[in-house]
Order: C-alpha cells, then sequence, then structure tokens
C-alpha cells in the first residue's frame, strides 16, 4: 500500500474520531454544575457527619465579613438606609456573564487545540498530496538548450554520452536514429517527440526496488548497485530481477529548451525489447554476491 493510499485512510478516519470527541465533550453541559455541590465536597461533608438533609443554616461570605467587623470593633454596625427600589421582574442570568469556569476553559482549550492539531495535519497531507505547481520533480522541467544538453553529453566521463539532471531526477539520453522505427512499434507514443528529436528521458529510479541506477563506465550500461539489474543505454532491461525497463517521461522541444514533465511516468518497456542492439562494451560494475 502506497503513502498516498494510506493517507487517504488515515485523515478521514481522524476527522471522524475528533467530531466524535467534540460531540461528546461538548454534550456534558457546563451549566448543569452550577449551584451544586462537587462529589469531593460531598465525599468531606459525609466524613465529618454532615449529609444534605442536615439542618444546617448556609452563611454566607457577607455576613462572614460582617461577623469580623464586629468581632475588631466590639459594636455593632448600623446599616445605611437606602431608598427603597422598584422591584425588577426576574431573569435567568446569562451563563455566558457569569464568567467562564474551569472545565468551561479545560473543554474549550481541549477542543481548540484538537481542532489545530488536525488542522495542521489536515493540510500538510494536502499539501503532500497536491501536485507541484512551481519547477521541480513532479512538473515540467526545463533541461537546458539542446546545445547544452549536447555539451554534457559530450563530456560525461567515464562513461559516455550520460546526461543526468538532478533536478529532475532524470537521465538524458541520445536515441539512435536508426532504431526510431523499432521504437515506434514497442514504446508508448508520448515519447515519440522526444524520440524523433533524438532523445530520450529516464528517469533514475530502478523500477525492482527503487533504488537510484547509476551508469557504469566500463560496460556502458545502467547497473543497479542494490540487486543487480542491468539496462543498456536507452534503459531497456538486459538482465537482473527487475521486471522490466526503465521508466521514462515525456520530452518536447520548445523552440531550443528540452523540456521534461517530471509528472507523467511511462512505464518501461517489457523485458526482451531491444530496439538498439547496444552489447556490454566491457566488465560490468555491478559483479560480486548479490548482484545477478
Amino acid at each position: 500500500m502506497s503513502a498516498t493510499q494510506v493517507l487517504l485512510i488515515v485523515v478521514p478516519v481522524l476527522v471522524v474520531l475528533a467530531v466524535v470527541v467534540i460531540y461528546l465533550t461538548t454534550r456534558s453541559s457546563d451549566a448543569a454544575g452550577l449551584g451544586r455541590l462537587s462529589r469531593e465536597t460531598k465525599a468531606r461533608d459525609a466524613a465529618v457527619g454532615l449529609t444534605a438533609s442536615d439542618d444546617i443554616e448556609m452563611v454566607t461570605g457577607r455576613e462572614v465579613e460582617k461577623a469580623a467587623v464586629l468581632a475588631r470593633i466590639g459594636g455593632d454596625i448600623v446599616p445605611v438606609q437606602d431608598a427603597p427600589a422598584p422591584i425588577e421582574p426576574w431573569t435567568p442570568p446569562d451563563l455566558e456573564a457569569l464568567g467562564v469556569t474551569r472545565r468551561q476553559f479545560l473543554n474549550r482549550a481541549s477542543i481548540g487545540l484538537m481542532g489545530l492539531g488536525l488542522a495542521g495535519f489536515g493540510a500538510a497531507s494536502l499539501a503532500f498530496l497536491w501536485p507541484k505547481a512551481g519547477g521541480g520533480f513532479g512538473s515540467s522541467v526545463k533541461l537546458g538548450t539542446i546545445a547544452d544538453v549536447n555539451k554534457v553529453l559530450a563530456s560525461s566521463q567515464p562513461a559516455v554520452n550520460f546526461a543526468y539532471y538532478s533536478d529532475a531526477q532524470t537521465y538524458i539520453q541520445p536515441f539512435p536514429a536508426e532504431a526510431l522505427e523499432a521504437a515506434k512499434l514497442v514504446y508508448d507514443e508520448r515519447i515519440w517527440p522526444g524520440l524523433e528529436a533524438g532523445y530520450v528521458a529516464l528517469w533514475q529510479k530502478c523500477p525492482h526496488l527503487g533504488c537510484k541506477v547509476p551508469e557504469c563506465g566500463t560496460s556502458q550500461w545502467f547497473e543497479c548497485p542494490c540487486h543487480g539489474s542491468q539496462y543498456n543505454r536507452v534503459g531497456e532491461k538486459k538482465l537482473g530481477p527487475t521486471p522490466r525497463g526503465m521508466d521514462r517521461f515525456p520530452i518536447t522541444i520548445e523552440g531550443e529548451d528540452l523540456i521534461v514533465n517530471t509528472g507523467v511516468v511511462i512505464i518501461g518497456p517489457t523485458p526482451g525489447v531491444n530496439t538498439t542492439n547496444q552489447g556490454k562494451e566491457g566488465p560490468s560494475c555491478t559483479t560480486g554476491p548479490g548482484h545477478g
């Protein structure tokens, strides 16, 4: 299962879990606890013999303060006589106006942090899955002019006529004109424009298990150092456990610029395809245990 498929499963599951948690959290009304004793308070009262049925006169904080003042000055306080105010009809208080309780704060903080976390994870997942709008691998990459590409091909050593471009994860290889007719019989027509211009763009990734495939200076082939798969100069399978030839990208020529569309991966040719008849030109670079 690919990383994209895993994310497409995990993201909806996390969203559903978040909705369930938020729903269960908001069901418990904070107002239900207003004016009631907590379980801890009731337990302490029960430990000293007090119960809810005891006839206990509740003392307010204002009365405690008044008693403390009287005890300090040793007298009585003459209350201030205020003019009677008109009686207004009672209206239920606004719970929000009473202030934020500790329970409300914790609930809102937990829900807010969870929402921020899910939003960040969702944004990162979308950014990972979303195709790149700018340059770089996964989009169309301009490698330079045809003259620039030919200069790189001519100067490559010790393997000659190998041009590697890291930004596109691509090898640009010369494709012989005499092999064009045979290539059109087996290759996807989307790479024909590149072949007609004399080039083929090969993805650096080995189709076997994804290792980067370097060129071999002695054999003049591509040879995977991980498991020994070998390909000729144009990426057609020659030896090894790979299931096919190297995958490739479409090439377009715009004016003098050579552009590779790395957002379109074209599956490599099946084993046995050999359009150029290029044989091994020297010793292999991947001989040894574990290669073949």
